[in-house]
């Protein structure tokens, strides 16, 4: 392939990006900051989104740029998500060099572990997941710009390089501070950073009527029980984590709801808890189809990421 990548400079997009570079294709990033072999550009900026692809004349786009709130709103709203997106369609419309391009949504475009009736049947959880919404009906309107397209659904995405959001989660584990809620199992659909990279490659290449005009939901197949999940983490680290009752956790989110709404820190609101006690699990059939099962096991996955933070919270010098 020879493939541009829109926010090449996230998590996934610079995964993606040294994936590509390492099984030889030829490979652009797309991104505000620029960068080594990065297009400087804005998806709301139409004429750099053109000038990008003029310059490069990728085959392949991949649009994983979008702005999150996984630290709040941001700071200039959803715009990137959803005009970023009509103007992405325009520009590959008059691209003559692409043949196909891979939109990244999230499983947000619905409540977790709300049943879905159809791909076109959404209820957004939040300001984020009602832009990717958004996103994906204009894409949907525009026939993908009139090029090969498919449609792709993040879930949590973990691994080395993972945000520092994820990584707060990894830090209360690991200093004795996460609890378990009750004792049942409780089942995700995750996605491991590798694994998610592996998916998107199989997906610039895959023969078109196995991907055209479809919705996939990409995460690692069988779905993680996070009870299991956090343990592992938590061996490695050296720790075992309690189990709360759920009436007592219920009595920590309301604080932590108090404490948010004054302004204070706090590691646990109902919200949150309500994400950790949810099942979301999502059929992977058809990315397995394209891509096959995931490479990476879970377990695999927890070593590499825990001896990683462990690495990164020691300083530069162990980093290294």
């Amino acid at each position: 392939m020879r493939a541009m990548i829109t926010g090449s400079r996230g998590f996934v997009g610079a995964a993606l990006m040294q994936r590509l570079a390492a099984n030889g294709h030829e490979v652009a990033g797309f991104s505000r900051a620029g960068g080594p072999d990065t297009l400087t550009g804005d998806l709301l900026d139409p004429a750099s989104i053109r000038a990008a692809l003029a310059a490069f004349r990728p085959d392949v786009v991949y649009n994983l740029a979008a702005e999150t709130d996984l630290k709040g709103p941001p700071r200039h709203g959803y715009a990137a998500n959803t005009d970023g997106v009509t103007h992405l369609l325009e520009a590959v419309a008059a691209a003559p060099s692409v043949r196909r391009v891979i939109w990244m949504s999230s499983q947000l475009v619905n409540r977790p572990g709300r049943t879905v009736a159809s791909d076109t049947d959404f209820a957004p959880e939040g300001g984020y997941g009602a832009s990717k919404a958004e996103g994906e009906r204009r894409v949907r309107a525009a026939d993908g710009g009139g090029k090969d397209w498919v449609i792709v659904r993040s879930t949590t995405i973990w691994g080395p390089g993972m945000s520092e959001h994820y990584q707060g989660v990894l830090r209360l584990i690991r200093r004795g501070l996460y609890f378990h809620v009750g004792r049942r199992p409780r089942w995700k659909s995750y996605s491991y950073i590798d694994n998610l990279a592996a998916q998107l490659e199989a997906l610039g290449s895959a023969p078109t009527d196995r991907i055209q005009g479809r919705v996939m939901y990409l995460a690692d197949s069988p779905p993680i029980d996070l009870r299991a999940w956090s343990d592992a983490f938590a061996a490695r680290f050296g720790r075992r984590i309690r189990t709360l009752p759920e009436p007592v956790a219920r009595l920590l989110g309301a604080v932590g709801d108090a404490m948010a709404a004054a302004g204070l820190r706090t590691p646990l609101t109902s919200r949150r808890l309500d994400n950790m006690m949810t099942d979301y699990v999502y059929d992977t059939t058809l990315i397995e189809a394209v891509a096959g099962p995931p490479a990476v096991s879970m377990n695999e996955g927890v070593r590499r990421t825990a001896d990683w933070l462990i690495a990164r919270d020691a300083g530069p010098e162990t980093s290294r």
